[in-house]
């Protein structure tokens, strides 16, 4: 998840910067090392989100069993909503 995540976010980022050059009307590659900042830039908030996420996940979780509901469950494609049985323990 971290890897796609990141990618998609440098992907973001790098677009982010090109259509506002399009917008400014000025050419796509002026000033190319924003280029490379802006993708750097775009897979640090893709990582930092997989985290908050994940916080926002568990403090659910958390809430609901105060108040005596089952946790969230879910697939377990990319996030995994409940523990797994080696983090329980």
């Amino acid at each position: 998840m971290g890897l796609t995540a990141a990618l998609i976010g440098g992907v973001s980022g790098t677009s982010i910067h090109m259509m506002t050059n399009a917008m400014r009307k000025v050419p796509l590659s002026r000033q190319p090392w924003l280029h490379v900042t802006y993708f750097f830039a775009g897979m640090w908030a893709g990582n930092v989100y997989v985290g908050v996420e994940r916080n926002l996940v568990d403090d659910i979780n958390q809430l609901r069993q105060d108040r005596g509901m089952p946790p969230m469950v879910g697939t377990n494609a990319w996030i995994r909503y409940s523990a797994t049985e080696n983090e329980s323990n």
